[in-house]
């Protein structure tokens, strides 16, 4: 039998604990009196608390390196030795799910995707990160993307009527209305009368219809296009006006090329020759060599005269002719042939038709020409000498 502990008077307590304080006094004086250096600096404690996972108030951006204590979470957390496959796959799945109520879309799908990279083979879970991602890019705008990822989510689950929704949204935004019409009734069928593929259905018909008669206008008005086109150059050949028109090959036909009748002077852009009835209605410039200035007639009648133009363009003096010496009848107009390089007369009297008619004249730019020089003038007569000499 042992003998029982008799229990201290309270002079040994005392003295006891005197003792113990005693000791501990000596251990403390028996440290060297050094300061704390594991601690925040004064200076930089903000700094080093904004990155303590605990006090942080936004998250790295993306490229930005982790703070170290952060990304020692984030490993212990995505460790592969302490997680197994479908673990890391459902943290990545959290992780995106939170950035995806965040709106930070781009960090989900990031998530989404390392979470599918570890192929886990639990087919719920990969659906569901699948259609995750799908929900992301279509908030992204990356509507391919959303499409490919919903049809990976409903390959894995047939059932998966989300993805089927996700994939006829999609559709409906890359006007693919017969793909996601098929998506709809697959899902109808599965589900009966599912409320949002019957409302799905309804917008992807109505855009079929639109679709359609869009396309059918097109078509009226390519042929229309077409028709007048042809109008168009089969007016010109009957007057023999050289434009350049040549004919190309555009899907396995050929159609005209109009581009050399397509003005490129900044004025005229936008307003090609046309016809009105059976008249060519042309842009034509006036072109005043000696003060650099133009005239631009924007719808020259070929029936007309260009002295009929030339009495309204000087009805009153213009700004730049200081001498007040361009007029009706002093002034002489020249067009020039190219290939050549020679200067043929215009008679003011005749009409446009008959002066792009002629066989020296070839419309350049979609726009003809001519030049403007006041008769027995010294700028006319230096002028001339250019092509003479």
């Amino acid at each position: 039998m042992t003998e029982q502990k008799k229990d201290m008077s309270e002079e040994e307590k005392h003295q006891l604990a005197l003792k113990l304080d005693q000791d501990l006094e000596e251990f403390i004086n028996s440290r060297k009196n050094t300061p704390y250096s594991e601690g925040w600096k004064e200076e930089t404690w903000e700094q080093e608390m904004e990155q303590h996972p605990f006090f942080m108030k936004k998250l790295p951006e993306e490229g930005e390196p982790l703070p170290p204590l952060l990304e020692a979470f984030q490993q212990l957390k995505y460790d592969p030795d302490e997680n197994t496959t479908e673990d890391l796959a459902l943290a990545y799945k959290n992780d995106g799910n939170f950035n995806f109520k965040l709106k930070k879309y781009r960090f989900a799908i990031a998530n989404y995707t390392e979470g599918l990279k570890q192929k886990c083979g639990n087919v719920e879970l990969e659906a569901n990160l699948y259609l995750n991602r799908a929900a992301c890019q279509f908030h992204l705008g990356n509507y391919r993307s959303s499409l490919n990822d919903s049809l990976q989510a409903a390959k894995l689950k047939p059932d998966y009527t989300k993805a089927i929704v996700r994939a006829a949204q999609c559709c409906l935004q890359l006007k693919r209305y017969a793909e996601g019409l098929k998506w709809c009734d697959y899902g109808i069928r599965l589900k009966n009368s599912d409320p949002a593929l019957v409302k799905l259905r309804t917008e992807l018909v109505q855009g079929q219809k639109l679709e359609e008669r869009n396309k059918r206008k097109a078509e009226i008005a390519e042929k229309k296009e077409q028709a007048s086109i042809n109008e168009l150059v089969n007016a010109l050949r009957i007057r023999g006006i050289a434009t350049g028109i040549k004919g190309k090959r555009d899907g396995g036909k050929t159609t005209l090329d109009l581009s050399s009748i397509e003005p490129c002077h900044p004025a005229a852009i936008g307003k090609r020759v046309h016809l009105v009835g059976d008249a060519l209605v042309w842009p034509v410039l006036f072109l005043y060599p000696e003060y650099g200035e133009t005239d631009f007639v924007q719808e020259f009648h070929e029936d007309s005269c260009f002295m009929d133009h030339l009495q309204m363009m000087f009805e009153e003096s213009p700004l730049w002719d200081l001498e007040k010496k361009y007029n009706p009848t002093s002034i002489r107009m020249y067009y020039e042939h190219r290939e050549s390089g020679k200067l043929y007369v215009v008679d003011p009297n005749c009409s446009l038709k008959e002066v792009l008619s002629q066989k020296t004249y070839i419309v350049q730019g979609g726009t003809p020409g001519f030049i403007c020089l006041v008769e027995a003038s010294p700028f006319q007569k230096d002028f001339l000498n250019r092509y003479t000499n």
